[in-house]
């Protein structure tokens, strides 16, 4: 599986994984997962959503808290992903999007931080402390 490491000011690399996962996943951050971690307030599309136009040209999540500057979206194998269009950012200190291409007709699973990895828990608070996984799936019409 490929890896794509990125991060605000970048000085990630191009790696591979032996792994069930494939990822876009930003640099920073430790695997430190906890309940009092940040937690995904809302996502677009919406996570179960079966209706989303194809033309949406990127998924998006909010968190409970302020956010360091990593990123971790996690495909998972064997489901289709979003073709990525661009580098994840930042809109605020709160809400991450990541710029997609969707197809009609299509049913997608995307992680927002990795349930299995720890090494893939880029979504992170400032002091380090990784969000809880997050699975978002949904259809497009």
């Amino acid at each position: 599986m490929v890896v794509f490491a990125a991060r605000r000011p970048l000085r990630c690399a191009l790696s591979l994984l032996a792994s069930p996962w494939t990822l876009l996943a930003g640099c920073a951050a430790t695997d430190a997962t906890t309940e009092e971690g940040p937690s995904v307030v809302s996502t677009v599309p919406s996570d179960g959503e079966v209706d989303v136009d194809h033309e949406l040209g990127a998924l998006s999540v909010t968190f409970s808290e302020s956010m360091g500057d990593g990123w971790s979206w996690v495909t998972e194998a064997g489901r289709s992903a979003p073709e990525v269009k661009g580098f994840a950012f930042y809109v605020d200190e709160v809400t991450n999007v990541l710029p997609v291409h969707l197809a009609p007709h299509t049913s997608y699973a995307i992680w927002v931080n990795s349930p299995d990895h720890a090494d893939l828990r880029k979504f992170a608070n400032a002091q380090g402390v990784s969000a809880r996984a997050y699975r978002i799936q949904f259809e497009t019409r």
